[in-house]
């Protein structure tokens, strides 16, 4: 039997083989795996907030994600699917607002990833999703691996009882490790950059809490079994999702790679 460890490696290398793979493809390639991971984000979300038996409705929500990703280069049907998501999520009351801020991050994540961070609608920009995706993977190895050996000192046990002070330091010292041998450059002054680059970790942290909060809620220990060793498709995004806000407000501000 292969040890938890090696379920997560293993996992993790299938998972970033489909990602290049994707990207290999161009915009097309990007936008269906970025609708397909936004189906399986929905269906997650409605699954743990109580399936679909008082709302029926909801059985059609996560063909949004593959709808907002196809058409993301028309503004308005845009706007017009997730007025949609956000009726057909309103019912049943029961963690109604969590629901409805759940389902929006999801969506608004993946509008900005396709359209600041890819800019798929024009052309396919490949130094920006591979610089995110990159520093995200460094800070989540980092804090791995410092967590398990080091850590010791809780960021917030109510919360999420394995987060610890020092896996946050090896989060941000990997990523700057990962910033400094491949992406150093990009803003011209090397001090803004490892600014911008912790900001991304700081980001990525908030999207872990995030989710660990909405499970702690929800009394899960994951979202899901999707995915050997780490759990379902919110566990292994959570992180991506939280730095793609940070990193769309660096782009904005004229600092993307």
């Amino acid at each position: 039997m292969l040890s938890n460890f090696s379920l997560r490696l293993v996992s993790a290398i299938i998972l970033i083989s489909i990602v290049f793979v994707s990207f290999y493809f161009g915009p097309i390639g990007v936008v269906i795996l970025c609708g397909l991971i936004s189906v399986l984000l929905y269906s997650e979300v409605l699954k743990n907030f109580g399936g679909y038996g008082a709302n029926k409705f909801l059985l059609v929500l996560p063909a949004a994600g593959i709808l907002e990703a196809l058409f993301i280069s028309d503004t308005l049907f845009v706007i017009l699917i997730f007025i949609f998501v956000l009726i057909i999520g309103f019912y049943p009351k029961s963690f109604r607002w969590f629901r409805l801020l759940s389902l929006s991050y999801i969506f608004i994540s993946q509008y900005l990833f396709l359209t600041f961070i890819c800019e798929v609608p024009s052309q396919l920009n490949i130094e920006q999703p591979l610089f995110l995706i990159s520093i995200v993977i460094a800070s989540d190895t980092g804090g791995y691996i410092f967590g398990n050996l080091f850590g010791r000192n809780k960021i917030a046990p109510s919360v999420s009882p394995n987060k610890t002070w020092e896996g946050l330091f090896g989060a941000n010292f990997l990523a700057l490790i990962v910033w400094a041998i491949i992406f150093r450059g990009f803003a011209e002054n090397m001090i803004l950059e490892a600014i911008l680059v912790v900001f991304l970790c700081f980001c990525s942290q908030i999207g872990d809490l995030l989710e660990s909060y909405a499970k702690r809620r929800l009394s899960l220990k994951d979202s899901g079994g999707l995915i050997p060793g780490h759990g379902g498709v919110f566990d292994r995004m959570d992180s991506l999702l939280g730095a793609v806000f940070g990193y769309s407000l660096i782009i904005a501000l004229g600092f993307g790679v």
